[in-house]
């Protein structure tokens, strides 16, 4: 054992520099991932590590970091899926180990450049303000102007009142517009530019995975490491990385889009934008030229792609197989406009105008080189599809496309011999192998441990299986009228339901993997415990998540209904969460194109869809929503699985592997 290693292994110790932290509990399992994220470090090679609720990983991983970037000057990056997570590194976990580790370090968070004002811009728009905005723009660009004088403030969170879009996008600290040689003078006062000389000297960065794959892109062919030269990388809540790369590596473009820019360059209606003054008066022309034949190329794709998917017609979204063959004279002319627009900088009055030119040039190119990459589907092994709110004349339309398999992305650019990374998550493994995630992401080769949980599961919770619940599926002789009548299944969600929400008097959280069945029964719920003092709560009707979930803890006799994120992200320990009932196995429906072509795609290399994709992905969200229920050691609480499958389908014992070791109760 290294040196290194022994003093982080002291450090997590029963008596240890962490028991100055109260409250403190030794936790084996935490000192086990602190010392095997040590070893990595010092060796230089990636590990995976499932790091169950309750371990205290987020120490687990920073001491180590906090050490290592001392002592060998490096940048420790540590990247979040979550504002919350990254609220308690910041406020509580990271402040607190400041308080007891003998050495300074510094931390901050990382924003994207979109989340800062950029002063140079700012003072530019106000005085162009006439010529950019309508009146009450002009207003509100003022109301920005006064209260960044006031506060000394310049990020998009600390405004107490919403920026309209079309304002922000004008003072921003824009790639290629506020950049070092502009704005980064010693005493800058661009609030990017601060802040940017503030994370050169921290010793730890703190940001969120959208934000650092967006930047991996702009920095991966540069460096070592992933952000700046020699850094290292700890993933937490690994678990998000793959969808949330596959999303930022995506390019997409809509009509509204293009308009957008379009306007910002010059709104004939309003007479004003970047080009309103008369010296552009013939590109103005062009753009308004422009302008229509971006209505008419997105109508005429529309009738394409009705024309070869007529069966789809009324689909919010349509899988797009094969190159669209139609005319390209929007692309053509969209081209064009663009190279008019950089030869402008001739006649830029100064180079902040300069700047701003070639930012717009940038722009329209990207979304020109978009609309030309859907168009010839030229990129392998992505998959492309439409989508369409409504299919209504002149209804805004978008052309998507995504990477069918990210394991290759992941890795060249995060799994490299010169690179080093954690990724930790408490919900990775299946039926106890990580092989699932770690082909995902390209990772086959990474060394991967799965820590203890360090609670007692065996007096902390029950589990309860109903055998007689029916499938939750239509039979497959129901006429369609049938379809829209309430099934066996509905029938017992709306029995059994409250029979197990009486069963702890409320503080139950009730998971649904379809917001239609949500609806019904929260309809019914509503109903039946009118008058009770159980109060029923359900995502989707108009208060914000954060709302509902506070709400909730607040009333330890409530229930709340969700779907999709309310599987993972809930944080509730106490009274207040006592009972998870969950309505469904939940099972990805193939009915987005990316889960299409990824079934497709193993399918054609003689995998078997099912057994390699869809149970594997829905066992990982089922120990999402499990782990919901016991937060800390002093929790208690039961879990309801309403779903027969679980004990009479061949996989089902693949998901009670996935459980718990605790009292089963199958009734």
């Amino acid at each position: 054992m290294s040196d290194f290693i022994s003093r982080i292994e002291d450090i997590f110790a029963p008596n240890g520099l962490l028991s100055q932290i109260t409250p403190f509990e030794y936790r084996r399992p935490q000192q086990e991932m602190a010392m095997a994220y040590a070893e990595s470090l010092e060796t230089g090679k990636h590990v995976i590590i499932e790091a169950p609720t309750g371990i205290g990983k987020s120490f687990a991983y920073l001491v180590p970091a906090i050490l290592f970037s001392k002592e060998h000057n490096r940048k420790g990056i540590i990247s979040t899926c979550t504002i919350n997570l990254q609220e308690q590194l910041m406020s509580k976990d990271i402040p607190a180990l400041r308080n007891i580790l003998p050495i300074e370090f510094s931390s901050e968070i990382l924003k994207g450049r979109n989340n800062y004002i950029c002063t140079r811009r700012l003072n530019a728009t106000l005085m162009r303000k006439s010529s950019l905005f309508e009146d009450h723009e002009q207003d509100e660009l003022q109301k920005i102007y006064s209260f960044v004088q006031k506060t000394g403030k310049g990020t998009k969170q600390d405004f107490p009142f919403r920026i309209p879009d079309n304002i922000w996008t004008q003072i921003f600290a824009e790639e290629g517009v506020c950049t070092a040689k502009s704005c980064g003078t010693e005493n800058s006062n661009c609030f990017y530019q601060q802040a940017k000389v503030k994370l050169n000297k921290a010793d730890l960065i703190i940001l969120n995975h959208y934000l650092l794959f967006t930047l991996l892109g702009f920095y991966e062919k540069r460096t070592s490491g992933y952000l700046y030269a020699d850094d290292f990388a700890v993933f937490d809540e690994a678990h998000m990385v793959e969808p949330i790369a596959a999303e930022n590596v995506s390019p997409s473009v809509s009509r509204e889009m293009i308009r957008f820019w379009f306007n910002k360059l010059y709104n004939p209606k309003t007479g004003k934008g970047f080009l309103a003054d008369a010296r552009f008066d013939v590109m103005q022309r062009q753009l308004k030229k422009l302008s229509d034949e971006n209505e008419i190329f997105f109508e005429d794709v529309k009738t394409v792609i009705y024309n070869l998917n007529s069966r789809f017609a009324g689909e919010k979204m349509i899988r797009i197989r094969q190159p669209i063959n139609m005319n390209e004279h929007f692309v053509v002319s969209l081209q064009e406009f663009s190279a008019d627009m950089l030869k402008l900088t001739q006649r830029a009055r100064n180079d902040d105008e300069e700047n701003e030119i070639k930012n717009y040039h940038t722009k329209l190119n990207a979304l020109k080189n978009t609309i030309i990459t859907f168009l010839r589907q030229n990129m392998d092994g992505h998959v492309y599809w439409v989508e369409q709110n409504q299919w209504a004349h002149k209804s805004n339309m978008t052309l998507s496309m995504s990477p069918i398999n990210m394991a290759e992305y992941f890795r060249e650019n995060i799994f490299t011999d010169d690179k080093c990374s954690l990724m930790t998550s408490a919900t990775l493994s299946i039926n106890k192998s990580l092989d699932y995630f770690k082909c995902s992401i390209g990772a086959e080769h990474v060394d991967g441990l799965i820590m203890d949980s360090p609670f007692n599961f065996e007096e902390q919770m029950q589990i309860f299986i109903p055998k007689n619940v029916p499938e939750p599926k239509l039979n497959p002789n129901d006429t369609l009228s049938s379809m829209f009548e309430e099934t066996a299944y509905e029938k017992s969600l709306k029995q059994m339901i409250p029979e197990y929400i009486n069963k702890t008097k409320g503080g139950a959280l009730v998971l649904f993997t379809n917001v239609k069945m949500l609806k019904k029964i929260h309809t019914h719920l509503l109903k039946e415990f009118d008058g009770s003092d159980i109060d029923i709560l359900a995502q989707g009707n108009g208060m914000p998540k954060n709302k509902l979930l506070l709400e909730f803890k607040e009333n330890e006799n409530s229930v709340l209904l969700g779907v999709d994120s309310f599987w993972m992200g809930v944080d509730v320990p106490g009274d207040s969460l006592r009972n998870v009932i969950i309505t469904k196995l939940p099972f990805d429906v193939p009915d987005h194109p990316i889960i299409e072509a990824k079934i497709e795609a193993i399918r054609e290399r003689g995998g078997n869809p099912f057994l390699d994709f869809t149970l594997p992905g829905a066992i990982l969200k089922f120990k999402q929503g499990i782990g919901r229920l016991i937060r800390n050691k002093t929790d208690r609480g039961i879990l309801v699985i309403l779903d027969s499958r679980v004990i009479t389908k061949f996989y089902g014992k693949l998901f009670i592997n996935s459980l718990p070791e605790c009292r089963i109760n199958i009734e």
